[in-house]
Formats: structure tokens, sequence, C-alpha cells
């Protein structure tokens, strides 16, 4: 990627990626995979072993806990304060009731209350099986259920989907009511439908008109989905409530797997954090907290809004409060975020790329050298983590690669509904 060639990289609206079928002591797949990660992120109680399944195994880590008199949150499945044999016991019933309910219709399934770590990092209660679902968040959450084969469980979207609406990917899901917006709801909307629970994300962000964890007779679900780049925790907790464990294990094994694919080339890439980057829009840095630049960060290339913005809780701030700041850290590229879907045309897409106005950086290294890219804000975290490693590492890393995992992508875990592949809609390339 030499100067003077500007690649827009643009990507469709969707969701998140990978895990295999791996075993569950509930589960039938006799796949051999089985995932090593114990980050915790299938934060259900019980859960004691922090990996991505609850079985038999942490029935194995409680007793022995019990037995050496030791304590973890998440071996406390019944959240009572200590780890005894009613957790032990708690684990057994919620893996019988998931073999039980395996490949039973909806209204033989027999249900229990679980409990499970918030996207706000609180220990909540919530009842499985989750049949119906209201979503009160971001088209990720959409994408996400899709991508794991839980989209016949919505029942029900809200106005910011819709305004971020991909017309082939959602497409199978135009006819569905709103309840409005995301943050404050309409109520009664949402009481209008026959969901039994109501899928959302932070109580500070979304639903916060909607008091404690209960409206009327449906349930509030409060998931990480994107949070911190956490795509793969918010399909392992989607899925375990859904009753789609083993369609989110494959989603994860996935992205797992293509992290381990972009890992292994970025190892052999020295002094990596010498390459500098901005991510955002003209008017907006993204840092910290925010899923895109935690998942450009992955690279190991440098995001001159973590150097200026050093609060991790933070997404990041207006570029006219910090301007001078990010002149004077010099970024070699600049990465633009921008909405784009795959119903556009070439020329729509050049139009977005072009309605860009990073004049203000003219004296980086970034402008000077027209190395300003585009990618869409919307895209699983690990395709961004490939997406910066393409631009700023291309001895490494392909084009064509790229170009072979978007396919993947949209050919195992998007409904695509006839889409014909465009490599424009996905990354364009404008005149130099």
């Amino acid at each position: 990627m030499g100067n003077k060639k500007v690649y827009a990289v643009i990507l469709v609206i969707v969701l998140v990626v990978a895990a295999a079928g791996a075993y569950f002591a509930f589960s039938s797949s006799d796949d051999s995979y089985r995932s090593s990660n114990t980050d915790g992120r299938l934060a259900v109680l019980g859960n004691a072993d922090e990996n991505d399944y609850l079985d038999s195994k942490d029935i194995d880590v409680i007793n022995d806990m019990i037995e050496n008199g030791k304590y973890s949150q998440m071996a406390d499945a019944n959240n009572d304060g200590v780890v005894n044999d009613a957790d032990a016991k708690m684990v057994q019933e919620i893996i019988d009731l998931k073999k039980y309910n395996e490949g039973k219709a909806d209204s033989e399934k027999k249900s229990m209350t679980v409990n499970y770590i918030s996207v706000d990092n609180k220990v909540l209660s919530a009842e499985i099986p989750v049949l119906k679902i209201v979503i009160l968040n971001s088209q990720r959450s959409l994408s996400l259920a899709i991508a794991i084969n839980a989209g016949d469980n919505i029942v029900a979207l809200n106005d910011y989907i819709y305004t971020y609406w991909d017309e082939n990917l959602f497409k199978n899901y135009k006819d569905l009511p709103t309840v409005g917006d995301r943050k404050e709801p309409s109520l009664e909307e949402i009481l209008k439908t026959d969901a039994d629970t109501i899928y959302a994300g932070s109580e500070t962000k979304y639903g916060v008109n909607i008091q404690g964890n209960t409206l009327g007779d449906k349930q509030v679900l409060r998931l990480v989905t994107y949070e911190d780049g956490r795509l793969a925790d918010g399909a392992l907790m989607l899925g375990f409530f859904t009753d789609h464990d083993e369609d989110a294990q494959k989603y994860v094994k996935w992205m797992d797997d293509l992290t381990s694919k972009i890992d292994d080339k970025l190892s052999k890439i020295e002094d990596k954090d010498k390459t500098r980057f901005y991510v955002g829009t003209p008017t907006y840095m993204y840092a910290g907290l925010d899923g895109v630049s935690t998942a450009l960060s992955a690279s190991g290339a440098t995001n001159v809004g973590n150097l200026i913005i050093t609060d991790p809780t933070k997404p990041g701030a207006s570029t006219s409060e910090y301007i001078e700041d990010i002149l004077k850290c010099n970024p070699q590229y600049i990465i633009g975020g921008k909405y784009i879907y795959t119903h556009q045309s070439e020329s729509e897409i050049k139009a977005v790329y072009d309605s860009m106005d990073f004049s203000k950086f003219a004296i980086t290294d970034g402008y000077v050298n027209n190395e300003i890219y585009m990618i869409n804000y919307d895209l699983p975290f690990c395709i961004h983590t490939l997406i910066g490693s393409t631009i700023f590492f291309p001895e490494a890393f392909s084009v064509a690669e790229l170009e072979d995992t978007i396919k993947d992508y949209l050919s195992q875990f998007c409904e695509t509904n006839g889409y014909e592949f465009n490599m424009y809609n996905f990354v364009y390339f404008p005149a130099d």
C-alpha cells in the first residue's frame, strides 16, 4: 500500500464471529474441538472453570473448592455467598435442563432461573431458555442473533436499528415492529409484543426507563455485545440463553481461529507500535473502550487516540478538543469509520468516502501521503483487526486474504438474501 493509493475499506453491517460446536456435557455434537479459553467469556454463575462451557467439569471444580474451603464468584451458581453442594446441584440442574430441552418445541421446554454477570458487571438473575426477544441495542445485536441462528427468536426491534439498516443482510426482519428509541423505548409497545425477554445492553444506555429487571411479564437481559470488542462473550451468552449454544461456539471458534492466524503473522513483525494511526471521523476520535479502536489496536500499531485519551473507560472525544495533540502525534494512517451497506452502489460508497473532510489533519504524514482509509464501524472486530493489519503491514497481509475472509464470513454467518459479492461493498479503491 504505497503512497498516493487510498484504500477505503468498507464492510457489511454484521456481526461477530467464531467458535466451534465444541463439547458440552449436554451437547450432542461429535466435534472434537474444545476451546481452551478461560477468560470467563461465558459469564454464567456456575461456570467455575471460567471457560466457554458450562458442563460437568464445573461440578468437579466446585467440589474441589468445597473440599479446600475456597470461594469464587463464578463457582457460586446460586449467588448466596458460599460455594457448597447447592452450587454443584444447580449446575447439574442446568445441564439436565439443557439436555431435556434439546430438539423440543418451545411449548415443551422446561425453564429455570440462572445467575449471570451483566454488561454492567452486576450479578443478575434471568430465566432460561429465552424464547422471544425484543432488541434494545444496536444493529450489532441483530447481526449477532443472525450469526448464531437465533434470528427467529426476534419479535421486535428499535428505531436505531432501522436507522442503520442493511437491505440485504437484514431483509428477513424488515416487517418486525419497532418499540421506539433504544434508550427510552415505548414501554407500551414492548408490552404489546409476545416477547418473554428484552435483550438490552447497559442500564445506563438502553431501556433506562425500565425499572428493575422486569417489565410486566418480560425479563430484561443485559448482556455484553460490543463493549471492549467482546463480541465472543456476547455470542456465547446469547447462545446460552437462547439454546443456540453450539451455533455460538461455532461462531466464536471462527473468530478465535482468525485471531490466531492474525496474531501468528503479527508476531513476526518488529516494532509494530511505531506505526501510528488515527481512527474516527473528522469530528470524533475513537479511543479506549470503543470496539473499533480496540480491534485496530490489536494489530500492534498505536492508536494516537489512546496516547491522548488515557482513561481506558472512555470511548473517545471530539477532535476539536484535541486537534493540537493529534497533529503532534502525527498519525501515519487516517482511518475513517462510517456506516456502509451492501445495497449501496460504488458511486454511493465513493460519495460517503468523499464526504470525509480530514483537511484539519493536513500536516500529518497520513494526510500528506494520502493514507486515508475508510472502514465500516459495524464490522466484526476480528475482521477490523485483519483490515488494520492489512493496511499497516502490507508486507505480511494481502488484500486477497482479506477478501477471502470477508466472503467466508458472509457465507457462514450472514443471511445474504441473494447478494452477489462486490469488492467495492467492502474494500473500495478510489482513483489515485
